[in-house]
């Protein structure tokens, strides 16, 4: 597992975990960032880190990024 926020652009990858507050699980879950997601990375990098999930783009910080552990999908 790693941070999202390590993934690179075009990766699809699967959410394993949340680390973190109350606030930012509800935030992320009420976006469909959920153990069991499917996501795929739009943009990496400095800033903001964009994932596609189903049809939505979702744009999180960096910080935030970093406490969504992901691993390969596939």
């Amino acid at each position: 597992m790693m941070p999202l926020a390590m993934c690179s652009e075009g990766e699809k990858v699967v959410v394993r975990g949340i680390a973190g507050g109350r606030g930012v699980k509800i935030r992320l879950e009420s976006m469909g960032i959920v153990p069991g997601a499917v996501l795929e990375v739009v943009k990496s990098g400095p800033g903001p880190v964009v994932v596609k999930a189903g049809d939505s783009r979702i744009a999180l910080g960096f910080g935030e990024a970093m406490k969504v552990f992901v691993e390969a999908a596939g």
